[in-house]
């Protein structure tokens, strides 16, 4: 029962389920507690569990085929090469894992008396006769619906011959096992389909304008099983050029919708006005019906020769971070309520000028609520300093050393998504 609460606390102690980390922490703990030999072999690995209409089975009737995930063995370095090369031997037909797999069945050799009851090794010899196996069992890892795998165990000297206690420890263990890793595959699962519909919300490409140059980044959470709120974009407006970058309030499919309807609606309004004061009186009118509010900074862009005048408005966001050739960092007005709360809606107005080398950053809350162990936020203190010393990069270079200096602080923990856009001046081409 140690090895049952050991397991328990190794296989929990995730706070997002990881299938690799679950495998590898459950052989090692057979290997030095139970056996001399832990095997774990899975199925639906990169499709997932149950992959067609029935979990758990082809199309054509048959049972997926098992691969191997991990073997633990002793630490000598004959038995370290000989785990490496069975790492690489996937069950056969026949074989005891196999076997188990299919029938759903565990099974016990005390005594093992066919050395080929785990299969051969490349070289014909079996391998229980490679590694000196004289008991064996063989569970399902399964959880009530479908077998998704089997455990493995074989003794070869300290440990066996294995008795029925064994076999009902490693039983349950393979169920614990089992939860582990369906709840490890949903999770990819959601969050796979979380990234899909978050990059349909987010431009394919940036817009080349002449005169400048434009980069993004944009960071999942860690916990990115669901769509986060961030958006940006990069449009023509009535008179040049705009950039608006904002977050809905929430997450999920309700946040998404609403992320959608911003960005859409800022990039339609922009046909027509082109102040960013204008523009989000607009979109605060679009989203009034909404459950969600949304905090965004839209930037129109005037393009003249070796310089670009960018009039901002914002709406409750964060204010954007101007970066000077000389490297004098300064920050812009805030201000303005978030959209999509009062009919009144008046947002927060700035203006200012970028002269050839001169960045705008536009940044989402992401980066300056981003928290360490100790809960402190980043701060923009802690963004102003990332930028100091890169003023002559690319705005994408720019971007990177904030993320650098993001993910080191939080230890690549990040609670929300972040989001940044940054447009440097550029000098004339002498074409």
């Amino acid at each position: 029962m140690d090895v049952l609460a050991t397991a328990s606390e190794l296989l929990l102690d995730e706070p997002v389920f990881n299938e690799t980390v679950a495998i590898r922490r459950c052989a090692r703990l057979l290997a030095a507690e139970l056996a001399d030999w832990a095997f774990i072999d899975l199925t639906g690995v990169h499709g997932g569990p149950g992959t067609s209409a029935q979990a758990g089975v082809h199309a054509a009737g048959t049972a997926p085929p098992l691969r191997r995930q991990v073997v633990m063995g002793p630490e000598d370095e004959h038995a370290v090469e000989a785990a490496r090369m069975l790492e690489e031997l996937d069950p056969v037909q026949g074989s005891l894992s196999h076997t188990v797999y299919v029938t759903r069945q565990s099974a016990l050799r005390a005594h093992v008396e066919d050395l080929d009851v785990l299969g051969t090794c490349p070289d014909g010899q079996p391998v229980c006769g490679k590694i000196g196996a004289t008991s064996v069992l063989s569970v399902p890892i399964e959880d009530g619906d479908h077998a998704i795998g089997t455990i493995t165990l074989a003794a070869s000297g300290e440990y066996g011959p294995f008795d029925l206690m064994d076999l009902g420890v490693v039983q349950r263990l393979g169920r614990y096992l089992a939860l582990v890793i369906r709840a490890a595959r949903l999770y990819r699962r959601r969050a796979e389909v979380a990234a899909t519909l978050q990059a349909g919300l987010l431009p394919k490409t940036l817009p080349a304008i002449p005169g400048v140059t434009v980069a993004a980044k944009y960071l999942t959470a860690t916990n990115g099983s669901e769509v986060g709120g961030d958006f940006y974009d990069v449009f023509r407006t009535e008179n040049g050029w705009g950039m608006v970058l904002g977050d809905v309030c929430g997450k999920g499919e309700d946040a998404a919708a609403v992320t959608a309807t911003a960005r859409h609606c800022t990039r339609l309004a922009a046909r027509w006005k082109s102040h960013p004061g204008d523009v989000l009186g607009i979109v605060n009118e679009a989203l009034l019906d909404e459950d969600r509010f949304v905090t965004a900074v839209m930037a129109g862009l005037t393009v003249e020769t070796e310089r670009v005048v960018v009039s901002l408005g914002t709406a409750g966001h964060p204010p954007a971070v101007v970066v000077r050739a000389d490297g004098v960092i300064r920050t812009t007005s805030r201000g303005g309520v978030p959209l999509g709360l009062f009919e009144d809606f008046e947002p927060g107005l700035d203006t200012i000028e970028l002269a050839v080398g001169d960045t705008l950053i536009l940044h989402s809350d992401g980066v300056l609520e981003a928290c360490n162990m100790t809960r402190q936020e980043f701060g923009q203190e802690r963004l102003l300093e990332a930028l100091a010393g890169h003023a002559g990069e690319t705005p994408a270079g720019m971007l990177a050393a904030v993320e650098r200096a993001l993910l080191e602080f939080c230890d690549s923990d990040l609670r929300d998504d972040v989001s940044m856009l940054a447009l440097r001046v550029e000098a004339p081409s002498l074409d």
